[in-house]
């Protein structure tokens, strides 16, 4: 049996079509993401939970464009890039990885988007098989399974990479990939935006105790990312505060913030939590 005979398998197209959030805010990345679509591969670099993948999917749904998310770490390896043999029963088969993926994809309706999450994380060689997908060959090539994957004339795959700079276990972008990227700064939302965003989680319209709690926890936020603390407050986790005060309250979903915090930093949140809020988190109790 030939590799030719082999079955490919892959993600149904149909699975990859991101759905509009409504609660979205736009913080003007959208009007900067829309003019390099297509144009040019993309890395966004910013803290983490600043919406960086939100803001990608969220022009993917209004777009009509399937996408597809590829989770990086250290130990993502090019078989998750590329591909590698499976067997079922005593059927041989390829599982696509996403690049060739990606390009199956864009060759079927025109447009796929492809997002690397925390790009900085490849190990050196992994980056390398980025090359050919990102310069004018626009393929993948796997000698195991014998075959070159290249994008059909008029067909495009928009690369896009994700990256916290502050991130642990990240290494070097290489200069190949560096140079076939352009990047760009995703800062966190300013507190009017912020707040708009998280007023809208509520499922009724906010009273004003409660858009006051928004403010102070923006703010506490804020001191948060002055990088004194170990630990900055996202808005991901402005997000989950959030939900955890409707489904808890204040207290409790306070307390659960102070997890992120260890040792002094610890004491530290304890003390801004009392100064902003009035409540002793030494006091309260989750269970």
């Amino acid at each position: 049996m030939t590799t030719r005979s082999i079955e490919h398998r892959r993600i149904p197209t149909c699975e990859m079509v991101a759905s509009i959030m409504p609660n979205y805010v736009d913080t003007g990345i959208l009007s900067a993401l829309r003019p390099l679509m297509f144009h040019t591969n993309l890395i966004l670099k910013g803290a983490k939970g600043g919406g960086k993948t939100r803001a990608l999917e969220q022009l993917a749904a209004v777009e009509g464009i399937p996408l597809i998310r590829q989770d990086c770490c250290e130990d993502t390896s090019i078989r998750d890039l590329v591909g590698t043999f499976g067997v079922e029963g005593d059927q041989v088969f390829w599982q696509m990885g996403c690049l060739p993926t990606a390009i199956e994809v864009a060759n079927e309706g025109g447009l796929c988007i492809l997002v690397l999450e925390e790009i900085n994380t490849l190990p050196e060689a992994v980056q390398k098989i980025l090359n050919g997908m990102t310069d004018y060959r626009r393929s993948v090539t796997s000698v195991k399974a014998g075959r070159v994957w290249r994008l059909k004339e008029g067909c495009e795959v928009w690369i896009c990479g994700t990256m916290n700079p502050g991130y642990a276990g990240t290494y070097k972008i290489n200069e190949d990939l560096r140079s076939r990227f352009e990047f760009l700064d995703v800062p966190y939302m300013n507190k009017e935006q912020e707040k708009e965003f998280l007023v809208k989680l509520f499922p009724t319209q906010t009273s004003a105790l409660e858009r006051q709690m928004l403010d102070h926890i923006i703010t506490l936020a804020g001191e948060t990312r002055s990088e004194v603390m170990g630990y900055a407050l996202s808005t991901r986790d402005l997000e989950s505060f959030v939900k955890n005060y409707l489904a808890l309250d204040l207290p409790r979903a306070l307390k659960l913030l102070e997890g992120k915090y260890d040792g002094e930093q610890v004491k530290d949140f304890q003390t801004r939590v009392m100064t902003t809020f009035k409540v002793a988190l030494d006091k309260v109790k989750l269970y």
